[in-house]
């Protein structure tokens, strides 16, 4: 039953059209994240060292524009998919394969199109942020959304691996319309590629590490945050593999079972305090929360949104934390049985990346100004602390 249901998603919903859905979810979220801290008079542009030239739009403005482009073409490409496949799920896997490809494909061609119109200069910020985070590059002056841009990446880890499946399915002759094969190319190639992300932010916080004046440790610390996810892929893999082998015994395979439990608690829960602690700023993890002054049990004095978004922040956190750890490991066949559930669990990620979002960058304000101001200051004077 699980193979027919899979059949019929991928048939009209591929692998290719998923990943895309990603993307484009992903530029209409960051989008309204610019347009909400705008609104609430922080000066997100600043934050991010985007120079733009007097009398151009708000940057989110040129974010949805982007993100509407992305859509209609998806939205083109998807109603010509299923007009061409006439419910037919033969003819879709068969006569239709090229179209899942080509809207892929329209995504890169779109971002670096090179005439003046589409928000050029913004498009080819981009594409200079992507190039240099993809091998772990640190830039002084925008390092803060060089930071950003590598972390949304690692909630991309798993439509990476899928972007590989991919490509991999069309170099062996197969249709990137049939039920994907997530071991293509071999049983290590997608959890290495799954790491990639994760090897991004341990560059840019030991390059942190060694530039920083007084040695701070706590960029070691950050460090060894994203360590902790690749006992967790690779356990996984290990797990799977001895668990078909004919020399599989229980003891050995309840020993690697524990070991990778254990790897996914000290992942999920170091990820959750330093969301919390360190990237949020809240007081949950420090005597502070305590203090009778504070109305708001574990937050902080300076709050740009109601205290409740703050609880709720931390407790989907919290709960979505231990959903991506478990995301990332490729030998839960349960999970990946069901082609829409690894998209919904991939979804659900994107949510929480989304909320993280503002109260990263509201924190970095607050940091900036020192006193949490609501009002626009010159970029010049916003020095971010390392």
């Amino acid at each position: 039953m699980s193979a027919i249901t899979d059949e019929l998603f991928s048939a009209y919903f591929p692998l290719p059209y998923r990943v895309v859905a990603t993307i484009i979810i992903g530029v209409w979220g960051w989008a309204v994240v610019l347009h909400v801290l705008t609104r609430l008079q922080i000066n997100v542009e600043s934050i991010l060292r985007f120079h733009q030239n007097s009398g151009t739009p708000p940057l989110y403005k040129t974010v949805y524009e982007i993100g509407t482009m992305l859509l209609i073409v998806y939205s083109a490409a998807t109603a010509l998919l299923w007009v061409a496949s006439n419910h037919n799920v033969s003819f879709t896997i068969l006569g239709c394969d090229v179209l899942p490809f080509l809207c892929f494909a329209s995504i890169p061609v779109i971002f670096m199109f090179p005439g003046h119109h589409g928000h050029r200069t913004s498009r080819n910020r981009f594409i200079v942020t992507v190039r240099r985070i993809s091998f772990g590059g640190l830039d002084a002056d925008t390092r803060f959304a060089d930071i950003i841009a590598a972390d949304a990446l690692t909630s991309y880890s798993k439509v990476l691996a899928d972007g590989w499946i991919m490509v991999c399915m069309v170099l062996c002759g197969r249709s990137v319309a049939a039920i994907p094969d997530r071991t293509c190319g071999g049983e290590w190639v997608a959890p290495c590629i799954i790491c990639i992300p994760y090897l991004i932010r341990l560059r840019q916080c030991l390059t942190d590490f060694l530039r920083s004046e007084m040695r701070d440790y706590g960029h070691l610390l950050n460090a060894a945050k994203y360590s902790t996810s690749f006992p967790v892929i690779i356990l996984s893999v290990v797990k799977h593999k001895y668990d078909e082998s004919e020399d599989a015994t229980y003891v050995g395979a309840l020993l690697i079972y524990d070991l990778w439990i254990l790897s996914m608690l000290a992942n999920s829960l170091f990820s959750f305090y330093w969301d919390v602690q360190r990237d949020w700023d809240l007081t949950f993890f420090t005597p502070a929360w305590k203090r009778p002054e504070m109305t708001n049990k574990g937050l902080r004095p300076v709050l740009y949104f109601p205290a409740s978004f703050y609880y709720l922040a931390v407790v989907l956190d919290l709960g979505l934390r231990f959903t991506w750890s478990l995301k990332l490991s490729p030998h839960l066949y349960f999970f990946n049985d069901f082609e829409g559930g690894v998209f919904f669990l991939e979804i659900l990620e994107l949510f929480r990346r989304w909320i993280w979002l503002f109260l990263r960058i509201e924190t970095e304000w607050i940091r900036a100004t020192g006193s949490g101001m609501r009002v626009p200051i010159a970029m010049t004077e916003i020095r971010p602390k390392d």
